[in-house]
C-alpha cells in the first residue's frame, strides 16, 4: 500500500510541469511553448550528463624497495686474527630490509673490534 502511495506521489510530481495551469497562455505561443520546453530540458539534461566529467583519484604509495644483484660470493668474508665479524642487513631510507635480485635479504658485512659493534 505506501509502496503503491509513493510511485503514484512521484508520477503525479513528475507530471506536475506538462499539466496546464490557469497562468499558462498557449494561445499567444501557439500551442507549442510545452513542447520547446520539454526539448530544452531534454537538450539541457543530455548535454550536462556527456560533460560531466568524474574527479580522477589521486593514489599515493610508498616506492618499492631497490633490488640489487646478489654479491658475488656465497658465504660471509673472514675476518684477521683476533677480530670479529659483523654482520646485519641493508636498510633503505624508510628502515624496511633491502632485497636482491632474488628476494633474499641483502647482509652487510663489517670486520672489526670484539668488544663493540663497528657501525
Amino acid at each position: 500500500m505506501i509502496r503503491k502511495t509513493v510511485l503514484a506521489l512521484a508520477c503525479s510530481l513528475l507530471m506536475v510541469p506538462l499539466a496546464p495551469t490557469a497562468g499558462q497562455c498557449h494561445h499567444h505561443h501557439g500551442g507549442v511553448a510545452l513542447a520547446w520546453g520539454v526539448t530544452g530540458f531534454l537538450l539541457g539534461s543530455t548535454l550536462a550528463a556527456f560533460s560531466y566529467r568524474p574527479a580522477t583519484e589521486v593514489v599515493h604509495v610508498a616506492p618499492p624497495p631497490p633490488s640489487y644483484p646478489p654479491p658475488a660470493y656465497g658465504y660471509a668474508p673472514r675476518g684477521p686474527a683476533a677480530t670479529c665479524r659483523w654482520e646485519r642487513y641493508v636498510l633503505d631510507g624508510y628502515g624496511r630490509v633491502m632485497l636482491d635480485g632474488y628476494g633474499r635479504p641483502i647482509k652487510e658485512y663489517a670486520v672489526g673490534s670484539c668488544e663493540y659493534p663497528p657501525y
